[in-house]
């Protein structure tokens, strides 16, 4: 079936099992590209009935093996082979979306070209400083650990690097991630930042009838940072509104208890998109904790809405986030509560203006993604020509 301009696309996915980055970054292709096919190794039917009811899913033969449910990690050694045993004869493009294995797609004809949009290396191979405690006690990671930092897992890297350099192009999130890109596939990209929906974020333009309390807006998971969210708002004494759900909310909500600050720290669970934009218009400033992320949408949502953000002061946020003209947030630079309460005690709002946050914001909207993402296609096809 022929797509739009008569282009045939195939679109890649690590996995579609929960709306997120990735997710949002399909849904944008298919708004340039709206028949296009995907393939998955597993996939969930109602993240494929809200995303993307109205195009073919195909789907790896790892989604179909008994028990895959409880075994994901375990069948990560499957993946690689899961993806090259998919057909793309016939497609002009094959667009990876890929945080892990989308990239070993292999498209055999040499017509179909691939661009491999990355959101990052692998952690779990090339950022393994990252791992947590509770990773740790986990079977998947007691299962991994007889091949870390064995010969075994050089291999891997070996085969993840290959089949980054195999792509036709390679297009980065953020410079933190090209930087990394750079650092273990030794490939130079450019920087593609992704969608954010910037025009549907209504935005307010007057501080004044911003509400005095602070906003977390994410998944409730230490990761994320918002153990230090809490920590902060309960030392700092000032009202702190948690909105998301995660596996660590009954940690967070003992943590809580714990800190004593029942009073300051409101759990609203996960926001619908109205209900999360209509937070960002009234928050008095959106907390965004976060280390080394790979490019951090919601803290440009929080832009877009006019609020400022506070943020760590690593990974993508730094091309996000101006600390000076525009000034659009304020960095806290030690990942601890200590530092984060102290630029809560001292936030000024009036130090903002709710227009400078949406400028900023605009630099990465969901139509200049597309725009660039028009041009980088039919690039890639005029060279298949010139070939």
């Amino acid at each position: 079936m022929k797509k739009k301009n008569g282009i045939k696309v195939a679109i890649v996915a690590d996995s579609l099992i929960a709306s997120g980055g990735a997710e949002r970054v399909i849904d944008e292709i298919l708004l340039e590209y709206p028949n296009a096919t995907i393939y998955t190794s597993i996939a969930d039917s109602n993240v494929i009935k809200s995303h993307f009811p109205n195009n073919r899913v195909v789907k790896s033969f790892i989604h179909y093996l008994p028990f895959e449910k409880h075994l994901r990690k375990e069948l990560y050694l499957l993946y690689p082979w899961a993806y090259r045993a998919f057909s793309f004869l016939g497609f002009d493009v094959v667009i990876s979306v890929s945080s892990a294995f989308g990239k070993f797609v292999r498209p055999w004809s040499r017509k179909t070209k691939h661009i491999l949009y990355c959101l990052t290396p692998p952690k779990f191979f090339w950022m393994k400083e990252g791992r947590t405690i509770k990773d740790q006690q986990r079977a998947s990671f007691k299962f991994y650990s007889f091949f870390m930092d064995t010969f075994l897992e050089k291999i891997w890297q070996y085969w993840d690097r290959k089949a980054a350099r195999k792509a036709d192009k390679v297009y980065s999130i953020s410079n933190e991630v090209r930087d990394r890109i750079q650092k273990f596939y030794g490939i130079d990209t450019e920087v593609v930042y992704p969608p954010v929906k910037v025009s549907e974020i209504k935005f307010r333009k007057d501080n004044d009838d911003r509400e005095n309390w602070f906003l977390y807006l994410g998944r409730v998971e230490r990761y994320k940072g918002v153990h230090l969210a809490i920590a902060a708002a309960a030392h700092a004494k000032v009202p702190l509104k948690v909105a998301g759900t995660g596996s660590q909310m009954e940690d967070m909500k003992n943590l809580v208890t714990e800190l004593n600050a029942k009073g300051y720290v409101k759990f609203l669970g996960a926001p619908t998109d109205e209900q999360k934009y209509e937070l960002l218009r009234k928050c008095k400033a959106l907390i965004f904790p976060v280390r080394e992320e790979d490019f951090g949408i919601v803290a440009v949502e929080g832009n877009a809405a006019g609020a400022p953000v506070i943020a760590f002061k690593s990974g993508g946020t730094l091309e996000t986030i101006s600390e000076v003209n525009p000034k659009t947030g304020v960095f806290f630079k030690e990942w601890n509560a200590l530092d984060l309460a102290q630029v809560l005690e001292d936030f000024d709002p009036d130090q903002y203006d709710p227009f400078n946050c949406r400028k900023q914001a605009e630099q990465f909207s969901a139509e200049l993604f597309r725009y660039k993402l028009k041009h980088i296609v039919n690039d890639v096809l005029i060279s298949k020509k010139s070939a």
